[in-house]
């Protein structure tokens, strides 16, 4: 056995990284896109195609079942999401893909559901191709692209940390039957519906979205390519001090701003609201 790959029959738990969950959720949308996807679950070759691509790029053995065992946490995070959505005192903000509610609310549901903080005030990456990959949406557009268009894509780098980074997946159910959850039974796909031929309304609509999601596109490159000027930062965050918060709370939550600058990109991109969001949010997190 080489040293770079991890023996799979020797451990029970395969961990994935955010990297490793990126590249599963861009291939599996592309998969989606060339109709692999015939219900709500996919064909067993997809899983395949995953675990060959990620064992070639990160030098990890990842089998099949592995992708699997990964798919049921998919679908619990997707859950999650869709719950909190429909929560009374719970916003969404479908530029940002986010979760948004004021303080009171937030300290009440992470009270009661402490791992619901990572869903909340903060964009949830990769929303488009989860509601793909484990939701109901189907891939148009740009998920209809090769997974090496996405690949080469350049990172914005806007965003919150991804909520599921540095999971480590529970243990591997044993068996066949982790395999042969990702098809049907009987192994035979069931008719589909003919789909409604698109209207000129429909492709009105996508146009303009897509026009919309380039627009974003572009602002959050231009916010990302000038270094971060921190003596603008700290004026930002100290005049939050005009909502009543004291110059040390806010002293600290600039202290964590400096320290990641994917985070302090997302701050800088805020609106005033949602600013004080994040703080509330972060001074909550320090107690």
């Amino acid at each position: 056995m080489s040293k770079g790959k991890d023996k799979v029959g020797g451990s029970k738990q395969f961990r994935w990284l955010p990297p490793m969950h990126e590249m599963m959720l861009k291939i599996l949308a592309e998969e989606a896109g060339k109709g692999n996807k015939p219900s709500s679950t996919f064909r067993a070759g997809s899983f395949a195609l995953v675990a060959k691509e990620i064992t070639a790029q990160f030098g990890v053995e990842c089998h099949p079942f592995y992708v699997d065992n990964r798919m049921r946490t998919l679908r619990t995070m997707w859950s999650t999401i869709q719950t909190l959505r429909k929560k009374s005192g719970f916003g969404w903000d479908d530029n940002l893909k986010m979760i948004t509610c004021d303080a009171k609310t937030y300290q009440e549901e992470v009270m009661a559901h402490r791992k619901h903080a990572d869903y909340l005030n903060k964009k949830i990456d990769f929303y488009d191709e989860l509601a793909i990959v484990v939701g109901k949406d189907t891939a148009t557009g740009g998920f209809s692209k090769s997974y090496v268009d996405l690949e080469n894509e350049p990172d914005n780098g806007d965003s919150a940390e991804f909520v599921a980074d540095n999971v480590e997946e529970g243990e591997v159910e044993k068996g066949k039957n982790a395999v042969e959850s990702s098809t049907t039974e009987s192994g035979i796909s069931k008719p589909r519906k003919r789909a409604r031929a698109p209207s000129t309304a429909d492709d009105s609509v996508l146009t303009d979205l897509s026009d919309q999601l380039k627009e974003i596109a572009v602002a959050l490159k231009e916010i990302n390519r000038d270094p971060v000027d921190y003596t603008a930062l700290y004026n930002e965050v100290m005049a939050l001090m005009a909502n009543g918060y004291s110059e040390d709370m806010l002293a600290t939550a600039f202290d964590h701003l400096c320290e990641n600058e994917k985070t302090t990109r997302g701050f800088l991109a805020k609106n005033a609201r949602l600013r004080k969001l994040w703080i509330d949010g972060f001074l909550f997190s320090q107690i």
